[in-house]
């Protein structure tokens, strides 16, 4: 039977999986974040009606303990699902790696009975749910339906690090000796920022908070009107620092000139109010947890590089990593994901994803030389 090895971030503004069959070779799937509740008629009249055929991942919907659900693309746009940033990601995770393991068995016609290496990131406040979800997917994997085929895979190997450990088993320098520094990983997301504290090689310390870019953008939605949040999202994105006026000007919806200027006027004005009030809560919540005297501070995520000469100058104290060679490694692996800023969002996975194959390598010499993963 096959091996399927897949590392899975569950991130609020995307789920990503990287995954590799065998011989070696990593592949990136990325779905949206959005899970529904949908009841088996509803996608069963999906599946007759629909022209055309799209990917899976763009298609995917789960069938597990006589509940459905449309998970990414398809909830969203057509069961019309939010990111449901309230709940904990361990509570939608089961559904997510469900459909991008199914997803992924459609793509590459991997057979029931084949074999899994799971990986996962937790933010840090779930991660001691670990156990409980590694029990949960067991079961899953091996009886579910996806798209209305059975599916039955055996999940032969679990891990599971909270937010920053992918970064931190392959983002330093190998050079560096992490049982003689103590390091702090800040990790910055979409719903969550998360930090681990390192010392001498142990984890000493974790913490979550959901203070993760939503914030910023909630408040822009509240002193605004009207505004999509997913193309909210992108303008803020692009403005940076300048709260562009063209990229602001895309979302005004007046055709009157007078008036459509005064509503990019007030985004504008928005945008700059939030992006300050955000930062002034993010930096002083980072000062809180971060000690003066760590030796290296390792940064990761989408948001951190909206604030990147602000983290610069926070830790300025300490050596700032940023990554940059993990990032080029993705990159270099995925060309298209650079396009859409994805790398900053990818090497928390990809680390682990690493990690994990060098588990499988350890137990079978002979896929070393298939793929290289350490390379």
């Amino acid at each position: 039977m096959s091996l399927l090895r897949v590392v899975i971030d569950l991130g609020s503004s995307s789920s990503r999986g990287f995954y590799t069959l065998e011989p070696f070779h990593p592949m990136l799937m990325l779905m949206e974040p959005e899970v529904a509740t949908v009841p088996l008629g509803s996608l069963e009249a999906y599946e007759r009606n629909k022209m055309g055929e799209s990917n899976p991942e763009d298609s995917a919907w789960i069938e597990y303990e006589q509940k459905c659900f449309a998970v990414g693309f398809l909830a969203k746009k057509r069961f019309n699902a939010d990111k449901q940033l309230q709940k904990r990601k361990f509570e939608l995770a089961l559904a997510k790696a469900l459909a991008i393991v199914g997803a992924i068995a459609d793509k590459h016609n991997l057979e029931n009975g084949s074999s899994v290496h799971l990986g996962i990131l937790l933010p840090w406040g779930e991660f001691e749910d670990r156990e409980l979800f590694q029990n949960l997917v067991k079961t899953a994997l091996s009886n579910y339906k996806f798209k209305g085929s059975s599916k039955a895979f055996s999940l032969e190997l679990f891990i599971c690090l909270p937010e920053g450990g992918g970064i931190l088993s392959r983002g330093r320098d190998a050079s560096s000796n992490i049982k003689e520094q103590a390091i702090a990983v800040v990790m910055l997301g979409y719903r969550d920022i998360s930090i681990l504290l390192i010392e001498r090689g142990e984890m000493r310390k974790g913490k979550t908070e959901p203070l993760g870019f939503s914030k910023m953008v909630e408040s822009v939605m509240n002193q605004t009107s009207g505004l999509n949040v997913d193309r909210l999202i992108w303008a803020i994105c692009k403005t940076k620092k300048n709260s562009s006026y063209k990229a602001l000007s895309e979302l005004a919806s007046s055709v009157e000139p007078a008036y459509r200027e005064h509503e990019i006027s007030r985004m504008r004005n928005a945008v700059a109010n939030s992006r300050q009030e955000y930062w002034m809560m993010l930096s002083n919540w980072l000062k809180l947890q971060i000690p003066r005297n760590v030796d290296e501070v390792i940064i990761g995520g989408g948001t951190a590089h909206y604030f990147q000469s602000q983290l610069n100058n926070l830790f300025s104290f300490s050596n700032v990593n940023w990554c940059e060679n993990l990032e080029a490694q993705i990159v270099n692996s995925f060309p298209q994901v650079s396009s859409k800023s994805l790398n900053y969002r990818l090497t928390d996975a990809y680390g682990l994803f690493f990690f994990l194959c060098s588990q499988r390598m350890s137990l079978n010499k002979e896929v070393v030389g298939a793929g290289g993963a350490n390379e």
